[in-house]
C-alpha cells in the first residue's frame, strides 16, 4: 500500500480516537466486550446512530497498539480488507478496529484468513443484517457477535443528562415500584422526550434530518446485503414503516400491508422480515401459537419521526412500543391473543403476564402487573417509565 494512504489513515485514526474522548459515557456493551476472551474476534452489529462508532473508538483508546478505520473510506477503496490489515500488522499494530465492515466486498472471507494467520485481533461493527452463519465463511467459531440495541431510556438519560443511573432487574421493578417511583419521580416527564428523540444518539440540532438519512441508508445499503434493492423496493419499505407508524396495535397484518402497498402477501412477509433483520421493525410473536401473525413495532423513535408527516400517533401503540423495545433485550416477550371477543392481557414476559395502558387502566384482564402512565403504584400497578431502566 502507498505510504501516503497509510499515513493519512493513521492520522485520521488518531484524530477520531481523540475526538471520542469527549464522550465519557459508555454504552452497556463496553464492559462486556472487554471481558471476552482474547482468542476471539469481536463484532458489534446494530442500526445506525446508536453509538457503534464511538464504542469502537473508546475501546481502541483503551488498548495498546490500536488503530481504527472505516471500511467505506475512499482511502482504502482500491485495497482489500486483508491488504489493509496486513500492512497495519507489519507496522506493529495488534488491535484493529474496523467500522462498517459490511461495506467492504468479501469482508467475511478476509476476516477468516486474518484470524487463521493469528497476527492481529480485530474488532468490527456492521449493520443489523450481518449474519455470520450465512456470510460465506465459517466465522461462527472465530467471532463473538454482539448486537447493540438502541439506547434504553436509562442509557439515554445517562448520556444526554450526564447521569449515572444503575441498571435495574425486572424483579426489582416489579417488587420495588413504590420506592423506585419516588426515587426517580423527576425523570418521569422525560418519557415523552425519549419517545421523540431517544434510542438513537444524534445531536438535537438536525436530529430528524440525520434520522431520515439513516433510514434510507439502512434500506438502500444495509438491506442490500440480504437482497437486491430496487427503487420500488425502497419505496415499499418506506411505506411499510409509515403504515406501521400511523396504525394502532393489531391494525397492521400481512394482508393489510399487501393491500395498502399493492404487493403480494409473500412480498409483504419478505419486507417485514428484511426490515426486522435490519433493525427497524420488531415482529413480536404470539404466545403458544404458530398460526397467528406477529404484532409489528418500530424502533424508537421511528413512530414519532413518521408522525411529522401529518398524523396523530396512537398513544396505546406508543406505550406498547416503549415497553416491548425494552423487554425484548431482557426476556423474549410474546403477546397474548384470546378467542374472538375474548379480552386478554397484552404480554407475557417469562412467567409474568403484563398489561400496558393508560393511568385509568383496570385489572379486567387479570394480569400479574399493569404497566401504566402516571406515578400511581399499588395493586399491581407499575409506572411504565420504570421499565426503561432494565437494560
Amino acid at each position: 500500500m502507498d505510504e501516503k494512504v497509510i499515513t493519512s489513515l493513521l492520522a485520521t485514526s488518531r484524530r477520531l480516537m481523540s475526538w471520542a474522548r469527549k464522550f465519557p459515557k459508555r454504552r452497556f456493551l463496553y464492559d462486556e466486550i472487554l471481558n471476552i476472551d482474547e482468542e476471539y474476534y469481536i463484532g458489534i452489529k446494530g442500526i445506525r446512530g446508536i453509538g457503534k462508532t464511538v464504542l469502537l473508538l473508546q475501546l481502541a483508546h483503551e488498548m495498546e497498539r490500536s488503530v481504527y478505520f472505516s471500511a467505506d473510506s475512499t482511502l482504502i477503496r482500491p485495497f482489500s480488507l486483508h491488504e489493509v490489515v496486513k500492512t497495519l500488522s507489519e507496522l506493529g499494530y495488534r488491535n484493529i478496529f474496523i467500522d462498517e465492515i459490511h461495506r467492504k466486498p468479501e469482508w467475511a472471507e478476509d476476516l477468516k484468513t486474518l484470524y487463521d494467520e493469528h497476527e492481529v485481533r480485530i474488532f468490527f461493527s456492521g449493520s443489523s443484517a450481518i449474519d455470520l452463519l450465512h456470510s460465506g465463511a465459517d466465522l461462527s467459531r472465530r467471532v463473538v457477535l454482539r448486537e447493540l440495541p438502541p439506547a434504553s431510556f436509562r442509557e439515554w438519560l445517562n448520556i444526554k443528562m450526564g447521569l449515572d443511573l444503575p441498571r435495574l432487574s425486572l424483579e426489582e421493578v416489579t417488587s420495588r415500584s413504590f420506592d423506585l417511583t419516588n426515587m426517580y419521580i423527576e425523570l418521569h416527564t422525560m418519557w415523552k422526550d425519549y419517545m421523540e428523540k431517544g434510542g438513537v444518539l444524534y445531536p438535537v440540532s438536525g436530529f430528524y434530518d440525520a434520522l431520515e438519512n439513516s433510514i434510507r441508508k439502512v434500506i438502500l445499503e444495509d438491506i442490500s446485503a440480504l437482497r437486491e434493492v430496487s427503487v420500488k423496493y425502497e419505496t415499499d419499505a418506506y411505506r411499510l414503516l409509515y403504515l406501521v407508524a400511523k396504525s394502532a396495535p393489531f391494525e397492521v397484518n400481512y394482508s393489510s400491508i399487501a393491500k395498502e402497498l399493492g404487493i403480494s402477501k409473500n412480498m409483504a412477509i419478505r419486507l417485514v422480515e428484511d426490515l426486522s433483520k435490519a433493525g427497524l421493525v420488531y415482529a413480536l410473536q404470539p404466545c403458544n401459537s404458530v398460526r397467528k401473525e406477529p404484532k409489528l413495532y418500530l424502533t424508537v423513535p421511528l413512530r414519532m419521526f413518521f408522525a411529522r408527516k401529518g398524523f396523530n400517533v396512537h398513544l396505546g401503540a406508543l406505550r406498547e412500543e416503549f415497553f416491548v423495545n425494552h423487554m425484548r433485550w431482557v426476556s423474549e416477550p410474546c403477546y397474548l391473543k384470546g378467542k374472538r371477543g375474548e379480552k386478554t392481557a397484552d404480554f407475557r414476559i417469562g412467567e409474568w403476564v403484563i398489561e400496558v395502558g393508560g393511568g385509568g387502566k383496570s385489572r379486567y384482564q387479570r394480569p400479574d402487573y399493569m404497566a401504566v402512565d402516571g406515578l400511581i403504584t399499588g395493586k399491581g400497578r407499575i409506572p411504565l417509565f420504570l421499565f426503561g431502566f432494565v437494560y
